[in-house]
């Protein structure tokens, strides 16, 4: 094998071996997480350890919810098949969602964590 198809395959084996991920990292922290207290945390207290949301809605009754998510990638080799990415277009993918529901005064009130089923696929 020549040197160059050696650094052509290790170059594949590189890329499809890493994982790629995008969101708040923070929310898949059960210590982060569990610092939220429900009645007492405030929205600076959840922006300090959070950041702030990717997105935010209001209810009719003055309250406002932080929207935080995260998903994983790990590419895995049966991702790059047509046909079995068409039947299953999220193999190799880990979500979670977090949802931070505030009082008109600025407390939390709710916490919603969604951690949908996932794939089981290496850690990246």
């Amino acid at each position: 094998m020549t040197a160059g198809l050696k650094l052509l395959t290790l170059s594949i084996l590189l890329l499809i071996s890493a994982c790629v991920s995008t969101g708040t990292k923070a929310i898949t922290d059960a210590g982060c997480v569990s610092q939220i207290e429900v009645g007492k945390s405030t929205q600076a207290d959840v922006a300090a350890l959070l950041g702030f949301p990717i997105t935010a809605s209001y209810s009719g009754q003055e309250e406002e919810t932080w929207h935080y998510s995260r998903i994983t990638v790990y590419p895995t080799p049966l991702a790059f098949v047509p046909v079995v990415k068409a039947v299953a277009p999220f193999l190799g993918e880990t979500a979670r969602e977090l949802a931070v529901t505030f009082s008109r005064d600025g407390t939390v009130k709710s916490l919603g964590v969604d951690q949908p089923a996932s794939n089981p696929a290496p850690s990246g």
